[in-house]
Order: structure tokens, then sequence, then C-alpha cells
């Protein structure tokens, strides 16, 4: 049997999963697609289960198809996501997504304060309602029951993990996306938690983006009809993963991707900062850096023209 590894992509509109054998070739490949739920108007959540299950089909369908287990398998994900998990380690709430922009406000008033420009350098972070940073404090604020009962702020990456291992790790290329992470010290950004609220406790450990772990619980394990030794690598963000797929990784190249969003994106050895344009700086591994601005709409405008134009053309009789 031919040995292979998995990708697979959490992404915003679906999950994805390619199969690759030691010589680079696609062999398998799997897709599963899911929306946003119908929410007031600037919020964007989606059910975490329905994510947990694209995530288990894609597998299963992958090594249904090659008819054996992979050798590993790698984790790429949107960033920006993020779910409050209480004492019970269950869902406070739904994942509120990237394009969610409730916590518009709280960004602009950090924005226009002193602290703003130490804030966007430590983190590398845009101060922008998509990241975690805003949003938490925008729980803080307007929902102060959830709030107080936070046992943990995790991405989605985060909940497959645990559900995975039981153990809540995240990998600095995520949590440099969060606005919470010092991308200069590669550990918890103390200002950014004293401004939220929380404790470094409420917080994922922080892992490289090349860490790897086994022996997945074993009921999980049967779940996915995959091997309890199988090694799953922590892996990175899409924006960062991005770039490496389309060997955009030289100086002088940049990468242009759309998916739900959109960004433009460089490679460099330190990071570019630009307070007035709010470059991004993630990390994807030590002194590697992926630089660059995104835009909030991209596919996620074809999908809106055809649920408000397309689904209500009626054919015209001839």
């Amino acid at each position: 049997m031919e040995p292979y590894i998995i990708g697979i992509d959490l992404g915003t509109g679906s999950t994805k999963a390619v199969a690759l054998n030691y010589s680079g070739e696609v062999i398998a490949s799997s897709q599963f697609h899911y929306s946003s739920l119908d929410t007031p108007h600037g919020y964007s959540e989606q059910d975490p289960e329905i994510i947990w299950k694209a995530f288990r089909n894609c597998l299963i369908d992958v090594t249904n198809i090659l008819k054996h287990v992979p050798f590993a398998v790698s984790f790429s994900s949107c960033m920006h996501s993020l779910i409050i998990i209480d004492r019970n380690n269950l869902p406070l709430t739904n994942l509120i997504t990237w394009a969610d922009t409730r916590s518009e406000k709280i960004a602009e008033e950090i924005r226009q304060s002193v602290m703003a420009e130490a804030i966007y350098t430590q983190s590398g972070t845009p101060i922008h309602s998509m990241s975690p940073l805003c949003k938490i404090i925008w729980f803080g604020r307007n929902e102060p029951e959830i709030f107080t009962k936070a046992f943990k702020f995790i991405s989605i990456k985060e909940f497959i993990w645990y559900r995975l291992f039981g153990v809540y790790e995240i990998d600095q290329s995520i949590a440099s996306a969060t606005g919470l992470f010092n991308i200069e010290t590669n550990i918890w950004n103390q200002q950014s938690l004293q401004l939220c609220g929380i404790n470094v406790e409420q917080l994922s450990a922080i892992m490289p983006t090349n860490f790897m772990r086994a022996n997945i619980i074993p009921e999980i394990a049967d779940e996915l009809k995959i091997a309890q030794e199988t090694a799953f690598c922590i892996g990175a963000s899409d924006g960062c993963l991005a770039n490496i797929g389309s060997f955009s990784v030289e100086p002088g190249t940049a990468a242009l991707t759309i998916g739900t969003s959109g960004a433009v994106r460089i490679v460099h050895n330190s990071p570019v900062f630009n307070f007035g344009a709010m470059i991004f700086n993630y990390v994807l591994e030590a002194d590697t850096f992926i630089c660059g601005a995104p835009v909030n709409n991209g596919g996620n405008v074809l999908e809106w023209m055809m649920k408000n134009f397309l689904e209500n053309i009626n054919p015209v009789e001839k």
C-alpha cells in the first residue's frame, strides 16, 4: 500500500482534505461545504459541530478512497475565529468568524487610544473587528454572563484539536492572528490580555507550527475510522500556508489569494509595520513572517449575489 499524508483545511465556507503520496502527487481529495447561521446584521457565526462533522467526513472520505489510513495529517485553518468554552469544555457560543463586525466600534476606540500603536506592533495583527482581541472585549461589555463563565477562548482549530487529544494547544501562526500574541517574544501579550480582562490560563498552550502529536482519544479514532497512533501536525493558518502552496516564498514575490475573503502577502524575515495601513504580520515559523493586507470581500460576493439575485430570477418562457 502506498503511504500518504493528508492536508486538511478548516475554511470559512468548507473543509477540504487532500491526500498526497511521498512524491507530492495528489491521490485523493474531499470537500464538505457549510454556510454561516442566520444571525443579526454584522454578526457572522457558525455551528462548530457542523465543522467537526465536515472534518470527520473529509477524513473518512479520503481513507475510504485509498483503503488504508494515512501516515500523518496536517492542519490549515482560517484565522481570527473565536469560540468561548465553559469549564465542562463545552461551547458557550457559536464559532464567531473573522467576518463578524459587531466589535467594530471597539476596534475604532482602540485605534484612537494611546496604546494603539504598541498593541499593533507587539501583536502584528491589525486592530480590527475581525480579531479575537476586539471580539473578547465585546463579550466582556455586552455578554457579561457568558464572559464570566469563560474557561477558554479558542479558535476552530483548537476546538478540533481538543476533540482529538483532550488538550488545548494552538500554533504560533493562528496565535499571531488573534491580537493577543506577542510576535517578538512568542508568548501571549500581557498588554493585550489586560485590555481584554483575561489571563494566560484562559488561552491555549502555544506550539511551533511543526509540532506533532499522536495517540488521539480512542473513541474519536473509532469515529474517524483512523489509527489511534496516526500523527497530527498542528500546522499553521490558511493565509501563511497559501504562500507556501503557491511557491511565493522568495524575495520580490507576492501571493494574491481569493477565497471567501482575499489578501496579498509576501514572506519576510522580519515584520513590516505600517500603523496607518495596518499591514498584518503573521508568524509562519521562527524568523519567518507573512506580511500583507486583506479585503473582507472575495468569493463571498458571488455567494451574496447568487443568494440575493439569482435564486429569485424566474426562467423566461419562450
